[in-house]
């Protein structure tokens, strides 16, 4: 092989490195992209040495470390789902203008202050005032937490939508690798796309994945059911019920809400943490209700007669809180005396006010087997317990869990960024270190030419002696 075809393959093989290091720098901002690296191997014939060529364009990626920051991003997306809930709904259960104990102490204060003078119009008018307060707090309450169901599901809905497309997407690429020869820069910005799109994925649910030889990658939800096999994708549904499946040809497979990922945290936060927060607020609209209509059914009104209802929508439990109203708008039907005819008598006003530190007691034979049965826990929970501090006690729960699940999102980004980190230290693009690759194949283009050059200058000296 000639002097300038050896000086040839050197700028051919140069100007390679100089296009993947360019391509690299021109990347440095892509999410996901993986450094390239070229690789050389002399060429050699039978007569020895002969030049230089470009035997690959490595691509600088570990599956291993990929796999880590899948793990890792499913459990920040589950807690970080969660905690943008809980940490509203602690706002919510505290503030001043919303909370139910605030507005059972104004209550019972108005219950109080109308002992010295129970027959008085003005403090009988200020006990409907805060009765009514007390109806609006178990309403707006509710119709907060309706709202946030209605929230979580569209942010659900939103969820699976982009999943089933990344999920799509991963298997159209599976299909693409696999037609592509294997070789080329083609094939490896493909696996950086398709790694970053499962990359994504991860951070919605739980996966594992497994790289296969010929470059495809299959994945599976953590609980084993198929999510991408080659070109073969399924889709995940939320049914009109809320809950979630798996669609795999014309299979349905029903997901539990241990999915992990934001979606496996919106599905734990909307059927567990809220649900259940929902079913406590119930049970006691539902006591707070039925407790003081029963103690005001044994007393009598200013007009001698017995005690009406003064609360109305709660003749059950479900959707008490919703449902509540009050059904008394005469002060004069407040029934404070323990017999008739005396309206200076707060026997039964007193009874009524005992009520503040009485326990919640639910007489379970007066509901439905699937109404006991679906209030179970909560009523368990609230039961033996006054009002204000099964309240107190909830609040302080949902805080303590809030305060947990932040500690939880906090460390699971801190392990997402640690896992990152070290998939960037052997995959992400070092400008320093690019500069450096441009000025040393700079360098060995010029002396390439210088090569050629040199070798154009011998060939025309050797013409010249025999002219």
């Amino acid at each position: 092989m000639s002097i300038i075809n050896i000086g040839l393959s050197g700028l051919n093989a140069s100007n390679s490195g100089l296009t993947v290091t360019s391509h690299n720098i021109a990347n440095v901002m892509t999410p996901g992209y993986s450094r390239q690296r070229v690789g050389f191997g002399a060429e050699v014939n039978s007569h020895g040495g002969a030049g230089v060529g470009v035997s690959s364009v490595e691509r600088m990626a570990d599956n291993y470390l990929n796999q880590q920051i899948y793990k890792q991003k499913g459990s920040w997306g589950f807690n970080s789902a969660r905690h943008q809930y809980m940490s509203k709904t602690e706002v919510l259960l505290n503030n001043e203008s919303s909370s139910i104990n605030k507005g059972l102490d104004r209550f019972n204060a108005a219950l109080s202050e109308a002992s010295t003078a129970p027959q008085d119009i003005a403090h009988r008018q200020t006990i409907l005032s805060q009765s009514e307060s007390m109806v609006q707090r178990f309403n707006n309450m509710s119709s907060q937490l309706d709202g946030q169901a209605k929230q979580v599901n569209g942010q659900l809905n939103a969820a699976v939508s982009e999943a089933n497309s990344l999920i799509a997407s991963i298997a159209e690429m599976n299909d693409s690798l696999r037609d592509t020869s294997g070789q080329g820069q083609k094939m490896t910005d493909l696996l950086d796309s398709r790694d970053e799109a499962v990359r994504q994925l991860s951070a919605m649910m739980d996966i594992n994945t497994n790289y296969n030889d010929d470059g495809t990658v299959s994945i599976t939800l953590d609980q084993g059911q198929p999510l991408v096999n080659g070109s073969q994708a399924s889709k995940l549904n939320q049914a009109p019920d809320g809950s979630m499946e798996l669609l795999r040809g014309n299979g349905r497979f029903a997901l539990d809400n241990k999915m992990g990922g934001s979606i496996g945290g919106l599905v734990q936060y909307r059927d567990v943490e809220l649900k259940g927060l929902q079913q406590e607020l119930d049970v006691m609209a539902y006591s707070f209700a039925t407790q003081f209509n029963e103690t005001h059914a044994k007393g009598f009104d200013l007009n001698g007669a017995a005690g009406e209802a003064v609360f109305g929508g709660v003749d059950q439990i479900e959707g008490a809180a919703q449902s509540l109203t009050l059904l008394v708008d005469d002060p004069k039907k407040l029934a404070f005396a323990s017999k008739a005819g005396e309206p200076g008598n707060s026997e039964n006003l007193q009874q009524l006010i005992n009520q503040k530190n009485e326990s919640v007691s639910i007489d379970t034979t007066k509901l439905t087997a699937a109404e006991a049965d679906k209030f179970k826990a909560a009523i368990a929970k609230l039961d033996g317990k006054p009002i204000h501090t099964s309240y107190t006690g909830m609040t302080g729960d949902w805080a303590i869990k809030t305060a947990q699940i932040e500690a939880d999102t906090k460390a699971a980004d801190s392990l997402v960024k640690q896992a990152q980190g070290d998939r960037d230290s052997v995959s992400g693009v070092n400008l320093d270190e690019e500069a450096a690759s441009i000025m040393t194949y700079t360098q060995m283009y010029q002396a390439n030419a210088q090569v050629i050059s040199t070798a154009q200058t011998l060939f025309d000296v050797t013409l010249s002696m025999f002219r």
